[in-house]
């Protein structure tokens, strides 16, 4: 395509490295926190008494957090593959009218339409972002908590389990969005051009 070795192509794959070195930052720190889990649950198991909830649970965990802190450690990979060439990331990408227009100018300078429709992104991108972080917070402060419940006493267990499960299932959601959310906030341009 012709517009591939333009000023404005060139601003896409610098802010296309960005988006995926964001991706880095946070993802490499939720794949670390993920994994201190996996080492955490692993020591809590090996320290439980034999054939008991509290050992089972560890184990559950350990299972769970390293199979997630795998997941995100391959994420990780391609983000970083992304980084180091983001040509071969975007090539053969679809772009939206009002990014291809902008692409086709060849300039550099954000075209009145394409800097609204990143400025629509922006204005609720950016929120999300925030929200679902701290909807993350409250979320895995609640999991620990009920977690800890159904630890600490028999009595009432199924529910505080119950609770604990979809608590924990809602941390691994919210993750991804904050992950999403926080790299269309700090670069919404590439995204911007692909989808409009």
């Amino acid at each position: 395509m012709p517009f591939e070795t333009s000023p404005a192509y060139d601003r896409v794959l610098a802010d296309d490295r960005n988006y995926h070195l964001v991706f880095l930052v946070v993802g490499g720190l939720f794949t670390v926190l993920l994994l201190l889990l996996c080492v955490f649950s692993w020591a809590r198991w090996r320290r439980a008494g034999r054939r008991t909830f509290e050992r089972r649970t560890y184990l559950g965990f350990g299972v769970a957090s390293l199979v997630l802190g795998l997941f995100t450690v391959v994420a990780w990979w391609a983000n970083l593959t992304s980084v180091a060439d983001p040509r071969k990331t975007l090539a053969g990408t679809a772009f939206s009218p009002v990014g291809r227009s902008w692409l086709e100018s060849g300039r550099a300078e954000l075209s009145p339409a394409l800097q609204q429709a990143i400025d629509e992104r922006l204005a609720w991108q950016r929120p999300k972002a925030v929200i679902c972080a701290v909807l993350l917070v409250a979320a895995v402060a609640l999991t620990v908590y009920l977690w800890r419940k159904a630890l600490g006493r028999p009595a009432g267990r199924r529910l505080l389990v119950g609770g604990g499960v979809v608590s924990a299932a809602a941390c691994v959601l919210l993750m991804l969005m904050v992950i999403g959310n926080t790299e269309g906030a700090l670069a919404p341009l590439t995204l911007t051009v692909i989808y409009g």
